[in-house]
């Protein structure tokens, strides 16, 4: 019991992490609140996450902040990029629902068209924050990443997807698990997505100091070659060599 209750123990494992979450998930809300600013803070709680989740912690709100100020302006653009495609997407399937007549002859085509838009587009986005936070890229060239990723790996984006819904569903039977839903969907989908993300760049989050041990070593290597080729003979001087055997 006493090991269950020690510093390094469960209990205070377990309740570290609850407290982490609700850190974040305190943060993400907070600087949420002006909507404009959800992409952003949405950046900001991923590259908390997929830090931890590589073992390069730091300080959870200023890292929040840091990546908060840093990412803003690419960030805010994506959310209103993806925003502004959602509510086309919903006005269009209000249209058909709500109006069958004018749209007959094409509801069998259009309304299916959108379920389906719509879906790419949830898990296009599912993508879209976590790149913001770890990858600098321009807005385009971030679309086409996400786009590549969630198809490519489609049962990450659905696994994500049903993460988030069962969160939600959660909070029918213990509604504090609200305050929670944030930062624990964002290390969840993180553990996922930072797989993926280790596929394409095996050298991301790496250690810095085994990193400096293997230049060391490397160095250390080319040192020793480069003292073994100042003994060895020359081409010019083993064709010599040669010749003068041949000669006695």
């Amino acid at each position: 019991m006493r090991e269950f209750f020690s510093l390094e123990g469960t209990f205070n494992k377990y309740a570290g992490f609850v407290a982490d979450m609700f850190i974040l998930s305190f943060l993400w809300i907070f600087f949420s609140i002006p909507i404009i600013t959800i992409g952003a803070s949405t950046t900001a709680l991923f590259y908390v996450c997929t830090r931890r989740i590589a073992n390069r912690e730091g300080y959870i709100s200023s890292d929040f902040w840091s990546a908060f100020k840093t990412n803003f302006v690419k960030a805010t653009v994506l959310w209103f990029i993806i925003s502004a495609v959602v509510l086309a997407i919903g006005f269009n399937m209000m249209l058909v629902v709500l109006n069958p007549e004018l749209m007959s002859s094409m509801r069998g085509i259009v309304l299916p068209a959108q379920i389906v838009l719509l879906m790419e587009v949830l898990f296009i986005s599912i993508y879209i924050f976590p790149v913001t936070a770890r990858f600098d890229m321009k807005i385009l060239q971030t679309i086409k990443t996400c786009f590549f990723m969630a198809n490519r790996h489609i049962l990450t984006s659905f696994a994500c997807l049903a993460v988030l819904v069962l969160l939600f569903a959660s909070v029918i039977y213990m509604q504090p698990m609200l305050f929670l839903i944030p930062g624990i969907y964002a290390m969840a989908a993180s553990y996922l997505i930072m797989k993926i993300f280790k596929r394409y760049r095996p050298e991301m989050d790496r250690d810095p100091i085994l990193e400096l041990q293997e230049i060391e070593q490397k160095r250390a290597e080319e040192k020793r070659l480069a003292e073994i080729g100042k003994h060895l003979p020359h081409e010019g001087e083993k064709i010599n060599e040669e010749e003068q055997e041949h000669d006695v």
